[in-house]
């Protein structure tokens, strides 16, 4: 997983998301709204990826607003890897 910051405000930022499988990427745009206490994700380019994926994707995005927070800057790239849950 990975995050590019794309723009910025004091209170908001856009972040381009890629999520990286062995078989597909998945892109698409995240929001992380300050006042709002929000997050976004625009729907994905080509396919949905799985949930587990989706989820890790979501609480990395949710660690950019824990970052602003504590502080004060938008991180500009987070990696992340995780592995494919076993079932």
């Amino acid at each position: 997983m990975e995050l590019k910051l794309e723009q910025a405000s004091e209170t908001r930022a856009d972040y381009l998301l890629t999520l990286l499988t062995p078989k597909a990427e998945f892109r698409t745009r995240a929001t992380v709204d300050v006042p709002g206490d929000a997050l976004e994700l625009a729907d994905f380019s080509e396919a949905t990826p799985p949930a587990w994926l989706l989820a890790y994707a979501q609480a990395l995005v949710r660690s950019v607003l824990r970052t602003k927070r504590s502080d004060g800057a938008w991180p500009r790239r987070l990696t992340r890897w995780r592995p494919e849950p076993k079932a």
